[in-house]
């Protein structure tokens, strides 16, 4: 399974969303395989840098649908996770051999959790056809449980405005959230079987783990392309960008060149020097907010933002990465003060950082990039999965 790790700043929000026109001012459709993405002017997903969408969630084989707006954006998990209470209506639930009903329970790096039912939907992305698959519908009270009291362990995340979105989109580097390791071993305390309010870990066949959706799609299924605008240094209001799904795979996903592709290890992790010190569990991630590592020479803000650096001027800074296919690239990046940023009241920062054990190039990494995610095991123009490249 793989983590991401989000470094939360709430925000009022008084901008909307901003807009491109076309030519007269005339807005045509995104292409089937395009899904746009905004930061910032929602009323849920009001975390600073906090990239979301929409999808569609239908009860398989009919058309009985909702589509939902407010979804994170996250290539640092796998799946579609979903606030129960936001859909319209139930559907089918994930039982095991014994008929009892199937949960999941997911923990972040950033300490946050979420607990609920695996349930069966047919996901429709922008204009791609529908996918059947098994998805984390996200609700603390399920098979009996509560917030405080459940699998988890921890407090999990009860409702939309306390999580700042309605649900995850999960487009990392994998095809299932956790694979063989939940197929093979019952104790992985991921996915329990709960009869009445007593709920144990299981080992869960990967045929009903939740998973990547895009992997399911017929043609657009070998990974993910973000393209996000960059924004100046003291941030923007709001941004839009784009979601395309498939590599080489259509006219608008051909790979320019100059791409460098960065394999990843097993577990999906690439490796990143920065000012001498190796971190070898180093991943993208557009669920992190920022730029999020250690450096204990840069000065962390007081108070509320105490996980954050607030350095007196902005800090010029260069890291390496290396992929496991021995490529390498030295990415230049700045980190500036964070509450003088978020006096400005915009919500799309490029120079956003906070401190985490590893290092963690979260979404200020995109903005003003075209990044491509290739899909565990599936073939594109750039090799095969899992690889980020840019």
């Amino acid at each position: 399974m793989s983590y991401r790790a989000v470094l939360i700043i709430c925000l009022c929000l008084v901008s909307a969303c901003g807009s491109g026109g076309g030519e007269n001012g005339v807005i045509g459709p995104p292409p089937p395989n395009v899904l746009t993405v905004t930061v910032g002017g929602s009323s849920v997903c009001t975390n600073v840098n906090e990239v979301c969408t929409q999808v569609t969630i239908c009860r398989p084989g009919t058309s009985v649908c909702h589509t939902i707006s407010d979804i994170l954006v996250d290539t640092g998990s796998i799946g579609i996770r979903i606030f129960g209470s936001i859909l319209s209506s139930p559907l089918p639930q994930e039982v095991e051999p014994q008929g009892d009903p199937i949960g999941e329970c997911v923990s972040f790096a950033d300490g946050s959790a979420l607990w609920g039912a695996v349930q069966l939907a047919d996901v429709v992305l922008a204009g791609e056809p529908a996918v059947t698959v098994p998805i984390h519908v996200i609700a603390p009270t399920f098979a009996g449980q509560s917030s405080s009291q459940n699998p988890c362990n921890s407090v999990v995340d009860s409702n939309p405005l306390i999580a700042g979105f309605n649900g995850i989109l999960g487009i990392g580097l994998f095809t299932h959230d956790c694979g063989i390791i939940c197929e093979i071993n019952d104790n992985n305390n991921l996915y329990f079987s709960c009869a009445a309010t007593t709920c144990r870990s299981i080992a869960v066949p990967l045929s009903a783990q939740v998973q990547n959706p895009v992997w399911l799609l017929p043609s657009d299924k070998n990974g993910v392309i973000l393209a996000l605008p960059n924004v100046p240094a003291m941030g923007a209001p709001a941004l839009s960008g784009s979601i395309i799904l498939g590599i080489g795979t259509a006219s608008n996903n051909s790979p320019p060149s100059g791409i460098s592709t960065f394999s990843t290890d097993q577990n999906g992790f690439l490796t990143t020097v920065y000012k001498g010190t190796t971190f070898a569990q180093s991943f993208i991630d557009t669920g992190s907010n920022g730029y999020v590592f250690s450096d204990s020479t840069l000065p962390l803000c007081p108070m509320s933002l105490q996980d954050f650096y607030c350095p007196p001027v902005p800090a010029n800074l260069s890291a390496t990465l290396f992929g496991a296919n021995g490529r390498q690239a030295t990415v230049l990046f700045q980190v500036a003060n964070t509450a003088n940023l978020l006096q400005t009241g915009n919500t799309a920062f490029n120079n956003l950082g906070g401190q985490f054990s590893t290092f963690d190039w979260g979404l200020p990494f995109f903005l003003g990039r075209v990044v491509f995610v290739g899909i565990e095991g599936q073939i594109s123009t750039l090799g095969t999965g899992p690889f980020y490249a840019f």
